[in-house]
Order: structure tokens, then sequence, then C-alpha cells
């Protein structure tokens, strides 16, 4: 009984303070201006506007895995493998590099078709970049925008930094 009553203090102590900043649960655990959750680590910025660096790692870190469903609940209809079979025909997991980087975009949503994901250099031109810019939750030339949820919610400068990466030669970095 002792034990037990002993076990039961360490964990209400444990509960009791914060979480070290590097690692987290929630998005609480990373403090009110320390950024938000994922995977066990706290990163820069918000969940729509990620403190993103114009590299890969970051992009795919900080963006794909957080607002494209490639889990959780928008998993089923969004950027998951069983997303990519079923609605939106990008899969974002594991390493989407080689599935976005020179690639043609399925578009059925919108009437334009051979549209590139991303074209290297060319952020203007890429169909990833045009996706997140749209704010309309159906274009006639582009379908939907992005995040389908809420679509417009990704913020300018994290759409910036995407573009930069692509203006500097979409590179895996």
């Amino acid at each position: 009984m002792r034990l037990a009553l002993l076990a039961a203090a360490g964990a209400l102590c444990a509960c009791a303070y914060g979480v070290d900043r590097s690692e987290c649960a929630i998005d609480s655990d990373c403090g009110a201006d320390a950024g938000f959750c994922v995977a066990g680590n706290c990163r820069p910025g918000s969940r729509t506007c990620p403190g993103l660096q114009p590299s890969y790692a970051s992009i795919d870190r900080d963006l794909f895995l957080v607002s494209c469903g490639t889990s959780g609940n928008k998993a089923f209809n969004c950027h998951s493998s069983a997303g990519a079979s079923t609605s939106s025909f990008l899969d974002l997991t594991g390493d989407p590099y080689p599935r976005l980087v020179g690639q043609t975009a399925v578009n059925p949503l919108g009437d334009l078709k051979d549209l590139v994901l991303v074209k290297p250099g060319d952020p203007d031109n890429s169909f990833l970049v045009k996706k997140l810019r749209l704010t309309t939750p159906l274009d006639p030339h582009f379908g939907g925008g992005m995040p389908a949820d809420a679509v417009g919610s990704i913020c300018a400068s994290s759409i910036d930094t995407v573009a930069l990466w692509i203006r500097n030669g979409a590179e895996r970095n």
C-alpha cells in the first residue's frame, strides 16, 4: 500500500511541473510563444504559420506532416497513403520528395492539366504553390485550395518560404 501511495505521489509531481520544451505531448507543452508540438518536439510558429526554413527537410517536417492530413482524423481523405489512393492523388507520407519534384499533378477538380507539382526554379508555375495560395474551396482551373479543411489558412510567410525553396532549385536539403 505504501509503495502504491509513493508511486501515485511521484506521478502527480511529474504532472505538476512543465515538460522539457524540446519534448512535448500537446501544443501547450511548448509554452505560449514557443510554438506547437509535432511528434514529441516543439516547433517554431503555429500550425497554420510554421516557422519554416527554405529547405525540403523543414517544409516536410513542419508543414506537410502538420497541415496536410498525413495521419490522424484527416488521413483518410487527404495526403496519407489511403487518402492519396481515393481522393487527393498525392501521398505526402514517408519521403514525398520523389512524388513532388518534377512530377505531373493530378487535378481532377480543375480544368488545367499537365501541371507540375514542384517545378525547380519556378515557383510561379509549381502547382504546390498555387494550391497553397488559393483562398477559395473550388477554383475552376486549379481545384480546391489547401488545406482542404481550412482553405487559405496557411500564412503568406510560410507559403513564401515554400516558394523560395522552389526558386532556389527545390533541392533535397
